[in-house]
């Protein structure tokens, strides 16, 4: 399951729980809110989970946002 159905689903992920931590302004519900959403993602391989990655996210709310220009 993704974490994008785990938000529509209302359940928040250890995934979910380790972004609200590493953003202060943020709490685990306002996580899964916005990942529900579809304002951030979580990209969070469980395969590369098991390697040591560290969950981050990418959207509105948090301070990692992407740019990009299709031309």
């Amino acid at each position: 399951m993704t974490q994008l159905e785990h938000a529509r689903l209302g359940t928040i992920t250890p995934e979910m729980a380790r972004v609200a931590e590493r953003e202060e302004h943020l709490t685990p519900e306002q996580v899964r809110d916005e990942v529900a959403s579809g304002r951030m993602v979580i990209p969070a391989n469980r395969i590369h989970l098991g390697h040591e990655l560290d969950p981050m996210a990418i959207g509105r709310a948090t301070k990692t946002k992407i740019n990009a220009n299709m031309g």
